[in-house]
This record gives C-alpha cells, sequence and structure tokens, in this order.
C-alpha cells in the first residue's frame, strides 16, 4: 500500500533551497519515491511530498531525506526547527 511523507518547512531563499534540491537529483532518484514533489506557497513557506511504494521503501529513503535538508540548513536556506515531517497511508485515490 502507497505512503506518503509530507514535510512542511521554512525557506528564506526557496529559490536557492530549490536549486540545492535539484542538484541532489540523482540521489532523490535513487531513494525508490513514485514521486517527489517541493511545493512553496508563499511567504518562504513549503512542503515536501513524497509517494513512496511501500513503508520499506520510505523508511529506507529517510537517510537521504535527511540528508537533502542538511544541505539546506547548512546553506542557510532551511530553518531546521521549521521542519515538521508526518507520514501516512493512502486511504483512497481518485
Amino acid at each position: 500500500m502507497a505512503v506518503y511523507t509530507i514535510t512542511r518547512f521554512a525557506a528564506s531563499d526557496m529559490d536557492e533551497a530549490g536549486k540545492i534540491a535539484e542538484g541532489l537529483r540523482s540521489d532523490l532518484e535513487g531513494v525508490g519515491a513514485d514521486s517527489i514533489d517541493m511545493v512553496s506557497y508563499g511567504n518562504g513557506k513549503g512542503v515536501v511530498l513524497a509517494r513512496y511504494p511501500d513503508q520499506a521503501t520510505m523508511d529506507a529513503a529517510e537517510d537521504t531525506i535527511k540528508m537533502v535538508f542538511g544541505k539546506m540548513i547548512d546553506a542557510g536556506v532551511v530553518d531546521g526547527e521549521a521542519i515538521h515531517p508526518h507520514a501516512g497511508v493512502v486511504l483512497n485515490s481518485f
């Protein structure tokens, strides 16, 4: 059953956060996610929506996802205190 991680975050420079993520594309493509979307919804707030085919794949991706956010934090563009991950199982798809 598919699972999602939904990670809210705050960034002082959303464009730079996106560039860092793009620079790590090959790492992110290797985690086995069905999709990973990084979304900005204004005022320096964003969310990463990642869909995985199962819990085991999501768990295996955790270190890579932490590394990507770590690079953004180290660059000073993402506030580490404002990262709020959540996970859930898909109930219905339409």
